[in-house]
């Protein structure tokens, strides 16, 4: 089932011939499917309910009853996938070993975009958040508190212990700094995927290093006293 439900996020509908022998995808699935990879290509705003159904091979009714609305399904599809993303960022953090250093850090922190052996999974869930984020949907910024845990417990409090002539407030400020360029470079249209790490090893290196040195730069607080 695992198999066939990435089969709709990349190639459309299941057909029954496709799902012969196997167990056959849900509705509410192939519409959560079709949804995410709209998204992806066309974004929030360009992608319709027609749309949704005709990569899914349903009807309008079926949206209506198993989401409720077009709005309630992509709000989903935001949120599962911030659920992923979370799970992917607990996992690869927690297998750091404290004495990890601050570049050891930022590569797991901004391995799907950074890390060449990232899966395309991973690669995947990061460059829609990313999207989703610059569009400003309302499904995803509903959604995205849902991260706030995973990120404070497993990411700040170890970027904090590398930086403590950093504040809270000044900390959280380079963090967003860094999501938010890391973002423009993934949609940039000097790249050809949504993977900087496509792009080389050397590449990856360049910037974690810039990023690290942006951390570790002194505080604007205590330059102004």
């Amino acid at each position: 089932m695992f198999e066939e439900r990435r089969k709709c996020w990349d190639d459309g509908p299941v057909t029954p011939a496709e799902t012969s022998g196997v167990v056959a995808v849900s509705t509410a699935d192939r519409l959560r499917a079709a949804a995410e990879a709209l998204l992806l290509e066309k974004g929030h705003e360009a992608t319709s309910l027609r749309d949704i159904t005709e990569r899914a091979g349903a009807n309008v009714a079926a949206v209506s009853y198993h989401f409720g609305s077009k709005d309630a399904l992509l709000a989903r599809v935001y949120g599962e996938v911030l659920t992923e993303a979370a799970a992917m960022q607990r996992s690869r953090l927690e297998a750091l070993p404290e004495a990890a250093s601050l570049e050891e850090l930022v590569r797991a922190w901004l391995a799907p975009a950074l890390d060449p052996e990232t899966t395309e999974r991973e690669t995947r869930v990061w460059a829609l958040i990313h999207r989703g984020v610059a569009e400003a949907a309302p499904g995803m910024l509903e959604s995205l508190p849902s991260l706030a845990d995973t990120v404070e417990e497993h990411l700040i409090t170890r970027l904090a212990a590398h930086l403590p002539h950093l504040d809270r407030a000044e900390l959280m400020l380079r963090h967003d700094a860094v999501l938010a360029a890391i973002g423009g470079l993934i949609g940039s249209s000097s790249l050809s995927g949504p993977s900087i790490a496509g792009e080389g090893r050397e590449r990856s290196d360049m910037l974690v290093a810039w990023v690290a040195g942006g951390l570790r730069a002194p505080s604007a607080r205590s330059a102004v006293s």
